[in-house]
């Protein structure tokens, strides 16, 4: 019988949502894999777009559905939009892919293959998927739902929460966006024939 401290950070309970999410899991591992794997530009670009939208329905498992529509919006339909529109932009052959030697493989798989080892060791750490006791739901959800009405005055924690509490953040991942945006523009823009 499986117990936590097998995987202490994942939930055990086996109902259907996850059931579900382990097998999404799993689909996302062999999706990244085969990008990992392939040669074709057009391939790795609908392998990103799916992989994006494997990650978007763990997150619906999840119970975070704000964060599957950011994620489908942005990972799955706009970058590869643009995915597509600058490899057309810059008549990049879809067929075509330099292939590594066979050493620069194997050195790019060790390297990733210790990230992932240092990665679960570090998960270890972590508190369990769910947990109540952990540090976040001691103090800080408790002080944002016991003051967020009184200190800001919007009904909406989460938007109180973005514009507020953590405004400067917001406002660094609007800038983000924003030159990102402003790349995406010149990216796409015409060249005149005079330049």
């Amino acid at each position: 019988m499986l117990s936590a401290n097998y995987f202490p950070n994942l939930p055990l309970e086996f109902n259907i949502a996850n059931i579900f999410l382990y097998i999404f899991c799993f689909l996302l591992i062999v999706v990244n894999i085969y990008l990992a794997l392939s040669y074709n530009l057009l391939k790795s670009i609908l392998l990103m777009s799916l992989s994006s939208l494997i990650i978007c329905v763990c997150y619906l498992l999840m119970d975070a559905p704000d964060v599957a529509m950011t994620e489908a919006s942005l990972g799955a339909c706009l970058s590869t939009a643009i995915l597509l529109k600058i490899a057309k932009k810059l008549q990049l052959s879809f067929n075509s892919a330099e292939k590594l030697p066979v050493y620069k493989n194997i050195l790019c798989s060790l390297v990733c293959i210790l990230f992932a080892v240092c990665f679960m060791l570090v998960c270890y750490d972590l508190p369990d998927f769910g947990q109540l006791s952990t540090p976040m739901h001691q103090h800080i959800s408790k002080y944002y739902i016991n003051n967020t009405t009184e200190q800001i005055g919007i009904p909406s924690f989460v938007a109180a929460i973005l514009a507020s509490y953590r405004g400067y953040d917001t406002l660094g991942e609007t800038t983000v966006i924003l030159c990102a945006g402003i790349s995406v523009i010149l990216i796409f823009a015409n060249k005149k024939t005079n330049q």
